[in-house]
């Protein structure tokens, strides 16, 4: 019982430092970046009036969870870091601040003496007085002394106070800087080439919404710019610019993106009225707070606009929604594209608001969907702009066959009068007829050269380069291990097997092409020959369903086994690992056999049906796997040779695709 009361009592004098301790970060040798997040506590200083020794001593500590997500405060944030170095990690290291805006950051640390070494950076500061050149506040630091340090970050900004704090060491913060900015650049060069784009189609189109496009992405990248500090660290724009401008961008934005929003929804044709005062509306609080923003309270401006803009938000989407039950067509697309858009600005404005955490997706959710939602309304835009030209094609196109319909009429009644014009003129027809058709044979026969000859240039050229390969390794290791050895001969032989499977597979196509002498037909057990076909499958691999079938079948068993084959290998190769293939075989009332063979996987592209079943043809998905494009079309060949038929079923909403063998009960010798 004493032990007891001793634990309740020291248990009861620690709690209230509980309530703020955190955890060490332990710098080490092998240590490239350390996460402040989880290791920091907070001190709010309302009057920005604290010494390091004064914040220090407080008990008004209080651990965060993550990062630091403060919204929007004018109070001084004070945090608390407490770093061990170990033996062996190096002296030098870098803290970095994840937010690139904050206006005054101050880090204190022990100089041994009970005294503090005070290093500053900021926007306040100016960046030409930094002691790197960095998109961010990067503060070098150099721990002489091996153990533990308490470090005091001092932290004031007139935008959203959320930052994280990381330790990094030298090579590493060099390395993630370059992959960073190389982010960044691919970025913002996305939207510099949808601007410039933009800008020849609106040269070209003049459309009044093309320019109030170019003028929103052109506001948004601005935003973007500003928000990441790229200008401020390339142009050295001091922070009384670099905040209005910042703060002006975001109120164009508004207005801008009011306008745009409500165009796309279509809703002034539905509701004129409640359009025009949500665009005004949203054009006075535009305006209110860039007077806000010019008069030097940043903050107020930024947040009225920010959460006008969140209702906006709310409006536009329960409007698109509301109206998108009523098969108003617009709204589908707007809560597609604006909807991306507003997921991250919402959760921008969240993390601004000390709602949700910071974080690498919450500090990029603007950008990521800014970006999506541009490309997306950029290919609208393109699309709509093909619409038009269609239309305009198709009256131009009734137009012309209006004038061929009365040409056509008077060549009718001159043809009536001329017997011999009229002969002509069928000729001509007849002649044309077969020229189309000639041309149309000569493009399908150059269509299977192209594709055989891309057959064996990829098909062939593998094993060839892996039994070169292998035959160069043995050459060179005369002396290798027994089992190396084999399993180069296991290589060779593999190669061999696959380019012979390419061959037969060409020459049993090629005799099917060359003459009917190949189909033997003659009465067999369809089940005997569909248990010899699955046999040579694993039985895990194959769900098979099954109903009487007959014992005396008219067809070709070893066509038929072909055709099984090659329908049970395409299967396999564009089937969901891990997902059986599903054969289903049945006999109809009149005696005719129907096998299915379906898989779990992509549907196949609705541009590719067409000539799924051409020789040599290959599809998107099967590119990179072996093949020769031959067995769809022998399982055609097949089956007309059987007087049956094959089709293919695509299910997309179930992710299956199907492809169905129907051969009639007898077939002609």
């Amino acid at each position: 019982m004493k032990r007891l009361y001793l634990f309740l009592l020291l248990f009861s004098l620690l709690l209230p430092v509980a309530g703020w301790a955190q955890s060490a970060i332990d710098l080490r040798a092998t240590t490239h970046k350390a996460s402040g997040g989880g290791h920091l506590s907070m001190l709010r200083d309302p009057d920005a009036q604290l010494t390091p020794d004064q914040a220090l001593a407080s008990g008004a500590w209080q651990a965060i969870p993550a990062a630091l997500s403060a919204g929007y405060t004018s109070d001084a944030i004070w945090l608390r870091l407490v770093v061990v170095r170990a033996a062996d990690a190096p002296q030098d290291w870098l803290v970095r601040f994840t937010n690139a805006l904050l206006d005054d950051v101050r880090l204190y640390r022990p100089d041994g003496a009970h005294a503090w070494r005070e290093q500053r950076a900021g926007e306040d500061t100016g960046r030409a007085s930094w002691p790197l050149d960095t998109r961010n506040v990067v503060l070098p630091v150099q721990m002489e002394t091996i153990g533990q340090e308490v470090w005091l970050i001092r932290l004031q900004s007139k935008n959203a106070m959320s930052t994280n704090v990381e330790v990094w060491s030298e090579t590493a913060f060099g390395d993630t800087s370059r992959r960073e900015y190389l982010f960044y650049g691919l970025y913002f060069g996305c939207l510099a080439l949808l601007i410039i784009l933009h800008v020849f189609f609106w040269r070209m189109t003049r459309e009044k919404q093309s320019g109030l496009y170019l003028l929103y992405v052109l506001m948004n990248t601005l935003t973007e710019l500003m928000t990441v500090a790229l200008p401020q660290q390339v142009l050295h724009i001091p922070v009384t610019v670099s905040d209005p401008l910042l703060g002006l961008s975001m109120c164009v934005s508004l207005a801008v993106g009011v306008h745009f929003s409500l165009q796309q929804l279509e809703l002034h044709p539905v509701w004129p009225r409640f359009s025009r005062v949500v665009l005004y509306g949203a054009r006075a609080v535009a305006l209110l707070s860039a007077l806000f923003i010019l008069s030097g309270r940043f903050s107020v401006g930024v947040i009225l606009m920010q959460q006008v803009a969140m209702a906006l938000i709310v409006v536009f989407i329960s409007i698109a929604l509301w109206l998108l039950g009523r098969g108003h067509k617009p709204a589908r697309f707007f809560l597609l594209v604006f909807g991306i858009f507003y997921a991250g600005a919402v959760v921008s404005y969240l993390r601004n608001m000390a709602v949700v955490p910071t974080n690498f997706w919450t500090d990029h959710a603007i950008a990521i969907g800014a970006l999506l939602h541009m490309i997306l309304m950029s290919l609208r835009l393109n699309l709509r702009y093909d619409g038009l030209r269609r239309d305009k094609e198709i009256a131009q196109a009734e137009t012309v066959n209006a004038i061929r319909e009365l040409n056509e009429g008077l060549e009718v009644q001159v043809a009536k009068r001329t017997a011999a014009l009229q002969q002509e003129i069928a000729q001509r027809v007849q002649l044309e007829q077969e020229l189309r058709q000639s041309l149309e044979a000569e493009r399908r026969i150059k269509e299977e050269q192209q594709d055989f000859v891309a057959m064996v240039s990829h098909e062939f050229r593998t094993p060839l380069a892996i039994i070169n390969t292998t035959a160069q390794q043995i050459a060179k290791n005369l002396d290798a291990a027994r089992e190396r050895t084999l399993q180069r001969c296991q290589n060779l032989r593999d190669a061999a097997r696959r380019m012979a499977a390419l061959v037969d597979e060409y020459l049993t196509a090629d005799r099917m092409d060359a003459s009917t002498t190949a189909f033997r037909p003659a009465l067999c057990d369809a089940r005997q020959v569909l248990d010899a076909t699955l046999a040579e499958w694993p039985e895990d691999r194959i769900t098979l369903v099954t109903q009487p079938l007959p014992s005396s079948f008219f067809c070709d068993r070893g066509l038929l086994q072909v055709a099984l084959r090659n329908l049970l290998a395409n299967a396999d190769r564009h089937s969901t690992p891990g997902r059986a293939i599903h054969v289903d075989v049945a006999c109809d009332e009149s005696g005719a056999l129907h096998i299915a063979v379906s898989n779990h996987g992509e549907p196949v592209p609705e541009d590719e049906i067409g000539r799924l079943f051409q020789k040599y043809f290959r599809g998107h998905a099967a590119q990179h796997q072996p093949g020769a494009g031959l067995g769809l079309y022998l399982v055609q060949r097949i089956a007309e040779m059987h007087g049956g038929s094959v089709r293919l079923d695509n299910d997309g909403s179930a992710r299956r695709v199907t492809f169905s063998l129907c051969l009639p009960p007898s077939a002609p010798a």
